[in-house]
């Protein structure tokens, strides 16, 4: 048993406890959905059906794509249903059910005009059905599921670490030694040699950010021909997709003669970074994390704009998020993975920020990654 049959088995246990017949994920441009490359392998584009029966039917954009990736027990091509998302489901639906009333469940991401369209067609059909279509469905149950990774993603998201960990340190190389200036020298430097290095290509756009644009938290544009680690504080945020699974850390350079509020600032965000990592562990609560962060910053009136953290996996930003909100309150757990990212930003100084992606383990946690501020 391969590790996608083991996670759909999970979800069919789901379904059979709340009796949904049927949950639909759909994955294609505009609206993204990990969870189909998740429990499928398939890279993107796609239909995925996943029936209380144990069984995985998936309708393939590509299947040439789904011959060399994918994992499911029957994968039929979409073209047989005229490219058409609606067409496809309805064809399924009436192959898999010849009467009844089944329970079926659609994802919170699909546009509502497709569910009422669907909604409609499946009720003449099938007098009677359940159409479900909420974000606390089998979609949020697969979110939770996926926010505890297992040990094949902790592999991928350890490759994702090794490969950001080797551009960490060419790129100080490089800005030491005057092969990469500019902002541009240091974004495109990550697009090259992330690929070079085996990566799937950038997870997000890169942020380059020298001393005139580093005080924003994600610079606009992401980069430009500006000097980078010039004299000042400078932000270089980055991440590599290894295998679908994200990678991401922030390196930052303070150059030259600082001025006390810059000293401040970075002095801050190192203790900030420490007591964080320290409470990282199982059992810990993301929000006494996070207060603990804030509370290092408001003792010196500074304010951090942003939250502490957030989960690394199939997206850059998942589960669990690390924010003083209550209601996004979790408990550390061994196989989470998310970035620990104090940082702290003023519109004369600039910014520094300085975030890696932690591992929790049975123990304790791991730091993935070796960003940090450089001093120059």
């Amino acid at each position: 048993m391969n590790q996608f049959e083991i996670r759909r088995n999970k979800v069919y246990g789901y379904l059979d406890e709340n009796g949904i017949d049927i949950f639909l994920i759909e994955d294609t441009e505009g609206r993204r959905a990990p969870s189909l490359r998740y429990l499928s392998g398939h890279p993107n584009d796609g239909l995925l059906f996943l029936c209380r029966r144990a069984k995985a039917v998936l309708f393939p954009w590509d299947t040439a794509m789904a011959a060399k990736y994918a994992h499911a027990d029957e994968i039929l091509p979409y073209t047989s249903f005229g490219r058409n998302p609606h067409e496809a489901i309805m064809g399924f639906l009436q192959r898999e059910f010849s009467g009844g009333a089944p329970k079926i469940a659609l994802s919170a991401a699909m546009p509502y005009p497709l569910v009422i369209r669907l909604s409609e067609e499946i009720q003449k059909q099938f007098p009677g059905a359940t159409i479900l279509c909420d974000s606390k469905g089998p979609g949020a149950f697969i979110d939770k599921m996926r926010a505890i990774k297992d040990p094949e993603e902790i592999t991928m998201l350890r490759k994702a670490a090794d490969i950001l960990n080797t551009l960490c340190e060419r790129l100080e190389k490089g800005v030491l030694g005057k092969s990469l200036v500019t902002e541009t020298d240091a974004a495109l430097f990550i697009e090259k040699e992330c690929r070079i290095h085996g990566a799937e290509g950038t997870s997000f756009p890169t942020l380059a950010a020298g001393p005139d644009r580093s005080f924003g938290i994600h610079a606009f544009p992401g980069y430009t021909a500006a000097p980078f680690a010039a004299p000042g504080l400078s932000i270089l945020d980055f991440g590599v997709s290894f295998e679908g699974y994200a990678g991401d850390v922030t390196l930052s350079f303070a150059v030259g003669n600082l001025s006390p509020k810059q000293k401040t600032m970075i002095s801050l965000v190192e203790e900030a970074y420490t007591a964080a990592l320290e409470l990282c562990k199982p059992g810990e609560s993301t929000v006494k994390i996070s207060r603990t962060v804030e509370q290092i910053f408001a003792r010196h009136d500074f304010v951090m704009p942003h939250s502490l953290g957030h989960g690394l996996g199939l997206e850059v930003h998942e589960e669990p998020f690390l924010r003083t909100a209550q209601e996004a309150d979790t408990i550390l757990k061994p196989g989470m993975i998310f970035t620990l990212e104090p940082g702290l930003y003023d519109p004369q100084g600039g910014g520094v920020r300085w975030e890696n992606d932690i591992l929790i383990t049975a123990t304790g946690k791991e730091v993935l990654t070796r960003s940090r501020i450089v001093r120059m």
